[in-house]
């Protein structure tokens, strides 16, 4: 089929050479016998853009190809950029139809418009004679304007510019994208034109494109524009009408290997064959100088691929089809040795200057703390070319005693701490112990490790005296050091010819040493885990496992506490021991603290375990995080950190021997003991007596309830259990934690400190007293705790009201839905009101003078303003105009709602109240029927609220118009603060 079609095409398009030939290799290609066809690369599989052409060189060629030069032109956009003219436009410029030009005229008559070369070649300037433009140059016109314009005007100058430039019309046919007249710039060029359709294609010719035009015709070759940096008549200036015409792509070559630019390439039309000099010189040269293969590519007349080496560059035998495959006669680095590993400057080194083990590195090479009995050197077996690693002691190298020559080609890896620590990790041990099936995403040099042991199930590493002791040790969960990531093999290695050391060492565990045969040295210096022994976990210097000497006490354990690190919880560590006579564990408590100091001791025996803590982890446990707390009311509550790791068993000791210890204390909480413990180590522990504390009457309570009062001072040497509990009471403060602010018609308004107890009658004569103008009656006394009050009031009120609409809702009673929408926004209103938190308070001096029991007392953060007198009546709520009227002595409710023009059409003037200027409302009877006169001091607020009518529909009407009501409270309280 694919054949047919080919034949089809070439009767159709007898000039597509290279699609003939892409369709007889894609059609020879499985009936090349025992040499199948190159897989297409996966960057030009189904779903790429990639021509047939670029598929079938690709193809051919085992890497992506691509046509040069069509990134010339990215998809999407179009010539647009040309239509700004290139800078200023000069003098000469020959304007024709279409032309804009700005005119400006300056003196007796003054404008600046712009006006288009008409059809006629006329420009006509507004009360000006036709100007013939087309055919002038732009300064040519400037003179005749200038004419035109001293004839009318004999005091004006005038000035024209080229404001738009004219567009021009051009046939684009051919293998673009969009073929067509396209209308361009007049100063666009031919490269501007492909690009104003689209394109070239890549089926298209970019070497062979013609631009026709009375008078003949002109080549454009893009390929000189792109690698020659010459225009190749691409940048010539187009006229109106011009045509250009893109024909069908011609002889193609392609260039693939290291070379600046592989690619496919399009021959010049009529220009013969070409050299692999030549080709190579238009990929933009090879990447790796010196001399390569070059492989030529062909086609055959039948189809079929034709390979042959190409003896001489300078040679044309490139042709139509052909591929030039370059490769280098090496790609492998010589004379080269490298050091690797903990080095400070790790990398390659000449080996001309590096013949041996010593001149490949010195003590300066080293980064701090290297490991210096084992090192490993990497070389290369010459019969079988593998890779293979001997040990190498670094000390012998570094004191000139190993002096071993190196090979071309060798690497010595250079070992540190963490390297060595990481034998001896948790994910090695678990190896060794027998399990062989590593995490998935585990260190290479694991899985190496796993590897071999599986090899090898009855080897040394397997059964031998490392897996013996693996069973009883216990490690961290470290991180793959990158050496073992990238030597995975290292691993085993440094394994086999590794030594246990339990002592002497700051970190007990596997130490490689290259001294002796592989393995023999382990076998005899492993120390076998039948010998006793004992563990120190946890917050000490040097954790791990320890040789058990005939009388070895915790004292001596801890080293009269010296390995005990900075911050250890002094009061509580715990000894894990295993009972062999009743088969249990056993956890015996102890006070690092007592050890240390020589006052308490304990024998140790085969197998214990030493627990001991840091103090940021025992608080971590008896201290949970607010967000813990939160978690766990919730129902999701999740253990410390710090539990999570330790075993159950000693989280519950550490729990039953707690002493809580609350009050004044700098760090309050629970912490545990061993046994009685003084009650100055216990304080010490909390972190001290805060500043507030008053040490002369703590109270403590002991775990059968008793409750007595101390005096630490005297007192201090008392001692307390688990279960008991601590309280220091802090002294009585004459201050309280926080300021009140005065503000207003006082003489020195501000912040002040209050004491306990104090009134508001003080806190006025402590500010200076009252001003002239100031009016007492109107005080505004706001308070924190109050306003809280209010806030959950309006709360708990929408929160009853959204109850309330919800079960009308589900009643299927008639209302609403625009009651509904309103019931809603109500609600809305309700939790977004912030009350200000008003007490109603008498604040006039001379009042409470007389009247002791009505000075009110302060509390922290309360803000008194005292206003001054005032001469309006503020009218606001469901008025017309809400107002400040002037306020005259004898003016009734109806006069000031008058001036506020009136209630509106959703006002309740039934439910109307006046709200005083001390805080207190009281209703007002608005009603032709009433002749009661209420009296309306100044600074009073007149509030006429909402009328509950639009939610008669719901049960909550009542509680509706209590809202409406404390809302409109609210809104007047807020204008009383802010004006």
């Amino acid at each position: 089929m694919l054949a047919a079609a080919c034949r089809i095409f070439a009767r159709l398009a007898p000039g597509a050479v290279p699609i003939l030939w892409t369709c007889a290799v894609l059609a020879a290609g499985p009936t090349r016998g025992d040499s199948p066809s190159p897989q297409l690369p996966a960057s030009l599989h189904a779903g790429s853009s990639a021509s047939p052409l670029e598929a079938a060189f690709s193809s051919r060629a085992g890497e992506p190809l691509r046509q040069f030069g069509y990134d010339l032109f990215v998809p999407g956009t179009d010539a647009a950029g040309s239509d700004a003219a290139p800078g200023a436009i000069q003098g000469d410029y020959v304007l024709n139809t279409g032309d804009a030009v700005l005119v400006t005229l300056r003196g007796q008559k003054s404008f600046s418009k712009r006006f288009t070369v008409d059809r006629n070649g006329q420009l006509v300037v507004d009360d000006l004679r036709p100007l013939t433009a087309a055919g002038l140059t732009l300064d040519a016109l400037r003179r005749d304007l200038a004419a035109a314009t001293a004839a009318t005007w004999p005091s004006t100058d005038a000035f024209a510019s080229l404001a738009e430039v004219r567009r021009i019309g051009v046939l684009v046919t051919g293998a673009v994208r969009r073929p067509g007249r396209q209308e361009i710039s007049a100063f666009a060029t031919a490269l501007d034109a492909l690009s104003a359709a689209g394109g070239v294609e890549r089926g298209g010719s970019l070497r062979a494109v013609r631009l026709m035009r009375a008078g003949g015709s002109v080549t454009i070759d893009l390929y000189a524009l792109q690698i020659a940096g010459a225009s190749g008549n691409a940048d010539l200036p187009l006229r109106d009408g011009d045509r250009l015409f893109v024909p069908p792509l011609g002889a193609t070559v392609a260039v693939a290997g290291p070379v600046k630019r592989p690619g496919i390439y399009e021959l010049p039309p009529g220009g013969g064959p070409l050299s692999a000099t030549e080709l190579r010189d238009l990929a933009g040269g090879s990447l790796r100088p010196g001399q390569g293969r070059l492989v030529r590519f062909g086609i055959g007349p039948a189809g079929e691929e034709t390979t042959e080496e190409v003896a001489d560059a300078d040679a044309r035998r490139f042709g139509d089809g052909d591929l030039l495959l370059l490769a280098p006669q090496r790609e492998d680095r010589r004379g080269e040795v490298r050091l690797e590993g903990h080095v400070l400057r790790p990398g390659p080194r000449a080996w001309s200057r590096a013949k041996t083990l010593p001149g490949l590195m010195s003590r300066t090479d080293l980064r701090p703390d290297p490991y210096l009995p084992f090192a490993a050197l990497e070389s290369t077996i010459p019969a079988t070319g593998a890779r293979s690693l001997r040990p190498v002691a670094l000390s012998a190298v570094l004191n000139g005693k190993d002096r071993r020559d190196l090979a071309e080609g060798d690497t010595l890896y250079v070992l540190g701490a963490a390297d060595v620590d990481f034998l001896t990790s948790e994910p090695v041990l678990t190896i060794l112990r027998g399990d062989r099936q590593p995490p998935q995403d585990a260190c290479p040099g694991l899985v190496a490790l796993a590897r071999t042991l599986a090899a090898e199930p009855d080897g040394p590493l397997a059964t031998g005296p490392q897996a013996r002791a693996a069973a009883t040790l216990t490690g961290a969960r470290t991180p793959c050091p990158p050496l073992f990531a990238a030597v995975p093999d290292l691993l085993p290695l440094a394994l086999r010819h590794s030594v246990l050391r339990l002592t002497g060492v700051p970190r007990p565990g596997f130490y490689p040493v290259a001294d002796g045969t592989e393995g023999a040295d382990a076998r005899e210096t492993i120390v076998e885990s039948e010998a006793p022994r004992y563990e120190l976990i946890g917050h000490v210097r040097h954790p791990g496992t320890r040789r058990l000497s005939a009388g070895t006490t915790l004292r001596k354990a801890l080293a009269d506490g010296k390995l005990l690190k900075r911050d250890v919880y002094p009061l509580l560590g715990i000894v894990e021991r295993y009972d062999r006579r009743t088969l249990t564990r056993l956890y015996l408590p102890f006070s690092p603290q007592e050890v240390a100091a020589g006052r308490a001791d304990r024998g140790l025996a085969d197998g214990d375990r030493i627990h001991l803590f840091a103090a940021d982890d025992i608080r971590s446990l008896e201290k949970p995080t607010a967000a813990a707390a939160d978690d766990k009311t919730n129902g999701e509550s999740e253990p410390p950190m710090l539990a999570a790791v330790l075993d159950p068993a000693i989280v519950a000791v550490v729990g039953e021997r707690t002493v809580q210890v609350r009050g004044a204390v700098r760090d309050p909480g629970g912490y545990p003991v061993a046994d009685r413990t003084p009650l100055a180590s216990l304080i010490a522990a909390a972190g001290g007596l805060s500043a507030d504390a008053d040490p002369a009457v703590a109270e403590l309570t002991a775990v059968n309830g008793t409750r007595s009062s101390i005096d630490l001072a005297r007192d201090g040497s008392r001692s307390v259990g688990p279960g008991d509990a601590l309280r220091i009471n802090p002294r009585p403060q004459a201050l309280e934690s926080r300021a009140v602010a005065i503000e207003g018609a006082v003489r020195r308004p501000g912040r002040y400190d209050i004491g306990r107890g104090e009134t508001l009658s003080s806190l006025i004569a402590r500010a200076g007293g009252l001003l002239d103008d100031a009016y007492p009656a109107g005080a505004v006394l706001t308070r924190e705790s109050e306003r809280r009050r209010e806030k959950e009031q309006f709360q708990r009120q929408a929160r009853e009201l959204e109850r309330t609409l919800a079960l009308e809702v589900e009643k299927g009673e008639p209302v609403k839905a625009e009651n509904v929408a309103l019931a809603r926004q109500l609600a809305a209103q309700l939790r977004g009101a912030d009350p200000l938190g008003r007490v109603v308070v008498e604040a006039d001096p001379a009042v409470l003078r007389g009247r002791p029991e009505l000075d009110p007392l302060l509390e922290p953060d309360d803000r008194i303003l005292i206003p001054k007198r005032p001469l309006t009546v503020a009218v606001s709520g469901e008025v017309l105009h809400p107002t400040a009227a002037q306020f005259v002595s004898g003016k009734t409710a109806e006069d000031y709602l008058g001036e506020a023009g009136g209630a509106t059409r959703d006002a309740d003037t039934g439910r109307s109240f006046l709200v005083l200027p001390d805080g207190r409302a009281r209703p007002l009877a608005l009603s032709s029927w009433n002749h009661r006169v209420d009296a309306i001091p100044p600074g009073s607020i007149l509030v006429v609220p909402r009328d509950p009518r639009p939610f008669d529909g719901l049960d909550a009407t009542k509680a509706i118009g209590n809202i409406l009501s404390q809302l409109a409270i609210t809104a007047a309280s807020i204008s009383v603060i802010t004006r």
